[in-house]
């Protein structure tokens, strides 16, 4: 290992706690604010095409919210294994782990991508989607579908980099991919400069083709930079890796995955009240997505922080910074709840002037966001369990979240409350597990 690996290692595993966590989570922070920026600025220009194209764009979001779930969870078990190898010491395990997780993210993405597209109208009428928004739904997602394995290479190329403890080449990728897309986007989805008119699909296509970029720097810079990388794709350990890695990241999988099904589950749920309602569904979608981005780098720093700590046997650093991410994520939860609530009636008219949808979506913000505070508790106590290798209780609190409670309430509410009462019953799920998840992290540090 040269000497500033062991100095950055060193960082890391000693001082004070408070600034390794902003060290780590605000460049990841930036970069994914800068991914969900253009996930709003892609919702704005799709807004262009009417409500049905914005509908189509809704019920796009479960579908790819769950295969990125499997993409996220290899990219979660990629992490852990990888951090902890690195608080060892042991470089040439590191590079042996993240070779192998970049074979394995490979295999079974393009797997799943194969799978996807030869299912996807079936699926999407399964979720109730009308026959006329079908072919709008299918031009996105087989072109998405296409790109699959390169943005899993991407993800995974970052979270090794990341295991390592350097967040600002990740961060400054996800800012690339987000401006090649916003630049690009309106050429391919509006027709300009004598490129094709491609609606929707051209949204998928500007995807595709930013992270075929981004993927080709990062991993040069993992093979060439960071010298992290095994020139054998395929060895005698391959197998001991990627039970390491799919150890946490099965688990991880399936977590990431009960989220998009649960809004599967909800899509089919308001598809009968008309394309307004799955529309204001999409819009917010992206808007919380975008407000949440500092609970997600938070938990990313945990991540980094509690894996190198616990393969270097210091649990006390662990409950620290766990309680550490709590108060930030309560602290962020007030003050994006208060901005969106003071612009709440103004937020949709940057997207759709359809009545239905307007007042949909003022009335997720009225209510939804107060409860963020406690989903940024729940993704930062996931975050530090998943690290230390104990996903099974990170699971069961995403599981108790979806099917536990939130499905359940939302049925019942919404036959006495309609929209509304859904959005009652997710406030009150995000209250209830942000407390479970606490306790139970607070439990397993200790």
């Amino acid at each position: 290992m040269t000497s500033s690996k062991r100095m950055h290692r060193k960082t890391l595993l000693e001082g004070d706690i408070e600034p390794h966590l902003k060290r780590l989570a605000f460049p990841i922070m930036w970069g994914m604010f800068a991914m969900n920026s253009f996930n709003i600025v892609d919702t704005l220009y799709i807004s262009r095409l009417g409500t049905t194209a914005l509908a189509a764009l809704g019920f796009t979001m479960p579908l790819v919210m769950f295969f990125m779930g499997i993409i996220f969870g290899l990219s979660v078990g990629t992490t852990s294994a990888l951090s902890r190898a690195y608080g060892e010491g042991d470089h040439e395990k590191v590079r042996g782990l993240a070779t192998d997780s970049l074979v394995l993210i490979a295999l079974l993405v393009s797997i799943a991508s194969l799978v996807g597209y030869f299912l996807i109208d079936d699926m999407f009428l399964l979720m109730g989607a009308h026959h006329d928004i079908i072919p709008l739904i299918h031009r996105f997602m087989a072109i998405w579908y296409c790109g699959m394995t390169l943005i899993a290479l991407l993800q995974g190329g970052n979270a090794c980099i990341r295991a390592t403890g350097d967040t600002h080449f990740p961060a400054a990728i996800m800012m690339l991919t987000a401006l090649i897309n916003i630049v690009l986007d309106p050429f391919l989805i509006f027709g300009w400069a004598h490129f094709p008119r491609m609606g929707i699909a051209g949204a998928a296509l500007t995807l595709v083709i930013a992270n075929s970029l981004t993927c080709a720097a990062s991993l040069y810079v993992l093979s060439c930079r960071k010298k992290i990388l095994s020139p054998r794709l395929l060895h005698s350990g391959t197998i001991t890796s990627w039970r390491k890695i799919l150890h946490v990241g099965v688990p991880s999988m399936i977590s990431n995955m009960i989220s998009p099904v649960s809004a599967a589950v909800i899509i089919w749920m308001v598809s009968d009240m008309g394309h307004g309602a799955v529309a204001a569904l999409g819009i917010t979608t992206r808007i919380e997505a975008l407000a949440v981005v500092v609970f997600y780098a938070l938990g990313a720093g945990v991540s980094i922080f509690t894996g190198q700590n616990y393969g270097a046997g210091n649990y006390g650093r662990i409950a620290d910074i766990t309680r550490i991410a709590a108060k930030y994520s309560m602290c962020w939860g007030a003050v994006i709840a208060a901005l969106l609530w003071i612009f709440a009636k103004k937020i949709p008219l940057f997207f759709d002037q359809h009545p239905l949808v307007i007042t949909y979506v003022t009335q997720y913000l009225h209510i939804v966001p107060i409860s963020y505070g406690a989903m940024g508790v729940l993704i930062t106590a996931n975050a530090a369990l998943n690290a230390m290798g104990k996903p099974l209780p990170a699971t069961v609190l995403i599981l108790l979240r979806a099917f536990g409670l939130y499905i359940p309430l939302a049925w019942l509410a919404e036959r006495y409350y309609n929209f509304l009462g859904i959005l009652m019953a997710l406030f009150l799920t995000n209250i209830a597990i942000g407390l479970v998840s606490y306790l139970w992290n607070k439990h397993a540090a200790s």
